[in-house]
């Protein structure tokens, strides 16, 4: 798709961030992949071992998707999960929204975050502002299947939902980023898109994930 930071980079030899900062370091960040996703590093490594997961093709959303892509797309989050885990305590989440609805990072292209917290918290604690909690990811995805803007947080076995659509709020761009910011008093920015140049952290995993895939 035109205009789409995650197309240029995966679809094509189009202008991405990645690829204008790490040209001279790495060819390219992708760490795992099935059919259908990668996963990647995340540009903004506020917790180092942080990772996208993402559909190759452009899809708007993660719950849009049909639920044989979903299943697949949870094949490779539990593979991240696990691999997140050697760096802290693993939450997923993601605010999706579709391009028409707005909201989100301002990048219409579906990717959940796994994101490794430095303690066990409750997704209470981190998202109180949902309004249902549900069993597991795939749950929580059937829930949201027909929603244009929404919410989910949680571990990837109990997860904490809001439908934007249905049940509005003020959620600003980079929501749970800024959140986790917040909550746990980084120094670092919250904003992927204020990291102008390599980051050590992100050279570190691409490192670390190379050594575990050899």
């Amino acid at each position: 798709m035109i205009n789409c930071e995650f197309c240029a980079e995966f679809q094509t030899d189009g202008p991405a961030r990645f690829r204008s900062l790490y040209k001279n370091v790495a060819a390219h960040r992708i760490v795992a992949r099935s059919a259908r996703f990668v996963a990647v590093p995340t540009i903004g490594q506020m917790f180092e071992g942080s990772f996208l997961i993402l559909p190759i093709e452009h899809v708007e959303t993660c719950a849009i998707q049909t639920e044989d892509a979903r299943a697949e797309m949870l094949s490779l989050t539990d593979e991240m999960i696990t691999h997140c885990s050697a760096f802290g305590k693993p939450i997923v989440f993601e605010h999706g929204a579709t391009s028409a609805e707005g909201g989100g990072c301002g990048i219409y292209h579906a990717h959940l975050h796994v994101v490794p917290i430095p303690t066990a918290t409750a997704a209470a604690e981190l998202f109180p502002e949902a309004t249902e909690e549900v069993v597991d990811l795939a749950a929580a995805w059937r829930t949201l299947h027909g929603s244009p803007h929404y919410l989910l947080l949680g571990d990837g076995k109990s997860m904490r939902i809001r439908d934007l659509s249905t049940n509005p709020g003020v959620f600003p761009s980079q929501f749970f980023r800024r959140r986790l910011s917040e909550f746990f008093s980084l120094k670092t920015s919250w904003d992927w898109r204020s990291y102008p140049a390599v980051e050590q952290s992100m050279l570190r995993v691409l490192k670390r994930r190379a050594t575990h895939a050899g």
